[in-house]
């Protein structure tokens, strides 16, 4: 953690401020949990605004604690919007969404100058997962959120090795398209069909390689 951010946390009453940065595709969110912030994330972007109430996007409510995952998940966050309206809510729940960069810092800001004292200290970096809205008295979308390595914990029985998912992975690769036998179920990171064949071929080559350079 920064010095001087360290410094500001012990402090007798610390004004502190929680950042948070959506990485949409048109373009960055940037909310903070009251008034504003001007903060350099360093993703080549500069300085942005971190606002208190978004005029498009509405207000930040809460960044949940970090819990641990259960099952096929990592760690997970839980972070609370107040959209500005139902095309705001539209656009943060879009399934599209699924997959957008979050980061969240905590940090603390100077009275006098109204600026963030220090770095900012980074809690989470990660991908929203799903959204879930609540109506009551307002409108809560809940970003739920989890790290990039919980992909690797998915399961991968669909995956096969066909064209379809060839080009999913690399669009427009048509090195596929005319193969043969490639249809049947082959299951990504399975063992051989026939292990024991592979094991008898490994033995009949190596000995010849060895007698060879003898």
């Amino acid at each position: 953690m920064d010095a001087s951010l360290v410094a500001a946390f012990q402090q007798p009453a610390p004004i502190k401020a929680t950042l948070v940065r959506l990485d949409m595709a048109g373009g960055a969110i940037c909310l903070t949990d009251g008034g504003f912030a001007q903060f350099d994330a360093g993703d080549g972007e500069g300085p942005e605004i971190y606002y208190g109430r978004h005029p498009v996007y509405g207000a930040l409510s809460s960044v949940g604690s970090i819990r641990d995952g259960a099952e096929a998940q990592t760690t997970r966050v839980p972070i609370t919007i107040l959209p500005a309206s139902d095309v705001a809510t539209a656009a943060l729940g879009s399934p599209s969404t699924q997959g957008t960069r979050v980061q969240w810092w905590e940090g603390v800001i100077d009275p006098a100058s109204g600026l963030l004292i220090g770095e900012p200290e980074l809690k989470f970096d990660g991908e929203i997962d799903k959204p879930a809205l609540k109506v009551g008295d307002s409108w809560d979308l809940t970003l739920e959120c989890g790290t990039q390595a919980e992909r690797q914990l998915e399961p991968n029985k669909d995956w096969r090795l066909n064209d379809a998912f060839h080009q999913r992975v690399w669009p427009g690769e048509l090195g596929l398209v005319y193969v043969d036998g490639v249809a049947r179920k082959n299951e990504w990171r399975s063992r051989p069909e026939n292990p024991g064949l592979f094991k008898r071929l490994l033995n009949m080559i190596v000995p010849i390689s060895r007698h060879r350079y003898m």
